[in-house]
């Protein structure tokens, strides 16, 4: 079985989910009808010595589940460890377009913000 966090006005979710983001999350995942949400995941590597990982997944046993705004993003528990607090945000303004991620944990980071260390 899948444990399942589902943040309540009370608790401090896992990884906060903004509206734009859920909404780019919901207009993406039209084009891949075999998948349930999203994964964000923290692999090795990257220039500062962890990076972020995006892609659209199924729920996988030991996940966390994040709801948000009609969204479900999972997370391993590995990965857990280094995104509490986190926030997944969509950014669309002159400087460019995509999810930015805000992690509070985080040292220091690249100059891309894909990477960082803790």
């Amino acid at each position: 079985m899948s444990e399942s966090t589902t943040a309540t006005a009370t608790e401090q979710a896992l990884v906060n989910i903004t509206e734009p983001a859920a909404e780019e999350v919901k207009r993406l995942l039209t084009e891949e009808p075999d998948k349930s949400g999203l994964r964000l995941e923290i692999r090795g590597g990257g220039c500062s010595g962890m990076s972020y990982g995006l892609s659209f997944d199924n729920v996988q046993e030991k996940d966390n589940v994040v709801e948000a705004h009609g969204v479900k993003v999972f997370i391993d528990p590995k990965s857990s460890i280094y995104l509490k607090g986190t926030t997944l945000d969509f950014q669309n303004g002159l400087e460019g377009k995509g999810f930015v991620i805000k992690n509070p944990q985080a040292k220091s980071s690249c100059g891309c913000g894909s990477s960082f260390s803790v």
